[in-house]
C-alpha cells in the first residue's frame, strides 16, 4: 500500500457495491494466504499479532486519516474472517455445532461441546502466544535479549 490513497465520491448504491467488492477481495486474499500457509507455500512469519498491529497502526496513522481508516477496515474484515473459522469457541465453531445438530437432529452432547470449546480456547491462546512471539522476533527483541545475556 503506497502513501497515496484516492478518495472517490460515489452514489450510495455504487458505494455499497464497491464496499462489498473490496471486502470480497480482501476475504479472498486472506483465504488464499491462509491456504498457502497451510500448504507451506508462505511463511508463518508473515502472520502478525497485537504488537505488529500496533506498530502498523502507527505507521498508517502517519500517512493520514484516509490511510488509517482503510487500515482499520482491513483489520475489521480480518477479525471477521478469523472469527468465522471453524474453531470451537469462535462463531465459526458455533456454526459447525449447528451444522452437526441439523445433520443429527439433536445437538452434540454438552461434554463434547465443552471439550471442543476448551480445545478451541487452547488453540486461540496458543495462536496469540505464537503471534506475539513472532511480533517480538520481527522487532529484534529476542536477538537483543540473547546478546544482553551472553
Amino acid at each position: 500500500q503506497g502513501t497515496e490513497q484516492q478518495v472517490q465520491k460515489l452514489a450510495p448504491a455504487a458505494a455499497l457495491r464497491a464496499a462489498f467488492g473490496e471486502t470480497a477481495g480482501v476475504v479472498k486474499m486472506m483465504a488464499t494466504t491462509l491456504w498457502d500457509m497451510i500448504l507451506g507455500k508462505r511463511s508463518l512469519d508473515e502472520l502478525g499479532g497485537p504488537v505488529r498491529i500496533a506498530k502498523m497502526s502507527g505507521e498508517q496513522a502517519s500517512l493520514g486519516a484516509i490511510v488509517l481508516i482503510s487500515f482499520i477496515a482491513l483489520i475489521s474484515v480480518n477479525l471477521g474472517f478469523v472469527n468465522l473459522l471453524p474453531v470451537p469457541m469462535l462463531d465459526g465453531g458455533h456454526l459447525v455445532f449447528y451444522a452437526f445438530e441439523a445433520l443429527r437432529g439433536q445437538p452434540l452432547s454438552h461434554k463434547v461441546q465443552e471439550f471442543a470449546t476448551m480445545a478451541g480456547l487452547m488453540l486461540v491462546f496458543g495462536l496469540f502466544v505464537f503471534l506475539t512471539w513472532n511480533d517480538l522476533a520481527s522487532l529484534g527483541v529476542w536477538d537483543r535479549l540473547s546478546r544482553l545475556f551472553s
